[in-house]
């Protein structure tokens, strides 16, 4: 809540003797909601980024690689319960799949350990029941191009960096 008087009495002053000056400017006001974040892209690839394809927040859809633009289909959160969240859903490994080749997608979050997703200090993005990394589909730079999980390789197509 914002209360801003400009000249005259406070509002709610009980015996109306406080007086403000007949002018106020504001430079600016900067206004955060408990804990929200816009995120940061992931950058993985050719510097490609994470992105939800078409930034469309149905669940199901695709999670892809495709250049970094700023939207917020590439603002993701890395949550501290293990998620990693874009437009207010989770990245998910679809079908609760631990094969190589599973792809991933957009869905709500669900606390499922397809939805579970560990960073390592060598740059992999890890699903922990699979004991598979985020990997970029055949190595292909190209835009559009599905986000799976495979076995860790330590391949550049499983490499990130978010932030």
């Amino acid at each position: 809540i914002l209360n801003l008087a400009v000249g005259g009495y406070w509002p709610g002053d009980p015996d109306g003797s406080t007086t403000f000056p007949q002018q106020l400017i504001v430079d600016s006001v900067s206004v955060t909601t408990g804990g929200t974040s816009t995120g940061s892209a992931i950058r993985g690839l050719a510097g490609k980024c994470v992105d939800v394809a078409g930034a469309n927040s149905a669940n199901g859809t695709p999670v892809q690689l495709y250049d970094c633009n700023g939207t917020a289909a590439q603002q993701w959160t890395v949550g501290s319960d293990g998620t990693i969240r874009a437009l207010g859903k989770c990245l998910d490994v679809t079908d609760n799949g631990t094969a190589d080749g599973s792809t991933v997608q957009l869905w709500d979050c669900t606390g499922g350990p397809n939805q579970k997703w560990a960073v390592s200090s060598a740059n992999d993005i890890v699903n922990p029941q699979a004991d598979k990394c985020l990997d970029v589909t055949g190595n292909n730079s190209a835009n559009g191009t599905r986000l799976q999980i495979w076995t860790c390789t330590g391949g550049a197509n499983q490499k990130w960096t978010i932030g």
